[in-house]
């Protein structure tokens, strides 16, 4: 099995008189190492609100934060099902109660067909909702409205805690 690349030889510096010419070899790469696309694309968040000054809020909320996030939005529960055919996000931020399954719906599908993706409820409403079933399929619950600082967290916590899940495969779900 061998390594491509340019073998290059190099004098070592001194030497005494009489003695052979010492030379170091070593392997020039012919090119640069792979590396992994998912150290190279920008973290991928969905939005899902069916109130789109909301959707506005957060998407700008957190583009100030960290310019760096791709972000896109859902206005429902069927569109946010769509777009995760369609794209793999980091992170989803779901509100709970909307038309068309609502938030519960998303949270369960994530759960089941994108386990890797971080689940992030902000939704006023909390309390109506079975909160033990909701709690088990999101890893941050946060109450409208949230303020910046507290959704920043949230998102760069459950990146983290997805990169930490991702690298030890011994880990779970949660």
């Amino acid at each position: 099995m061998g390594r491509k690349g340019i073998v290059q030889e190099v004098d070592v510096g001194w030497r005494a008189p009489g003695a052979r010419l010492a030379r170091l070899r070593y392997m020039l790469p012919s090119e640069p190492p792979p590396l992994s696309r998912a150290a190279l694309r920008r973290p991928r968040i969905l939005l899902v609100d069916d109130d789109p000054t909301v959707l506005r809020t957060l998407w700008r909320l957190l583009k100030n934060a960290r310019p760096d996030f791709k972000i896109n939005g859902a206005s429902s529960a069927a569109q946010a099902l769509e777009a995760l055919s369609e794209l793999s996000y980091d992170a989803v931020i779901t509100d709970l109660q909307m038309p068309g399954g609502g938030g519960q719906a998303v949270l369960e599908a994530l759960a089941t067909h994108y386990p890797e993706t971080a689940r992030i409820v902000h939704s006023s409403q909390l309390e109506s909702f079975d909160t033990v079933r909701v709690r088990e399929l999101a890893h941050a619950m946060l109450a409208k409205p949230a303020s910046g600082a507290e959704l920043v967290d949230a998102v760069e916590a459950a990146l983290l805690k997805n990169a930490v899940r991702r690298s030890s495969p011994a880990c779970s779900d949660r």
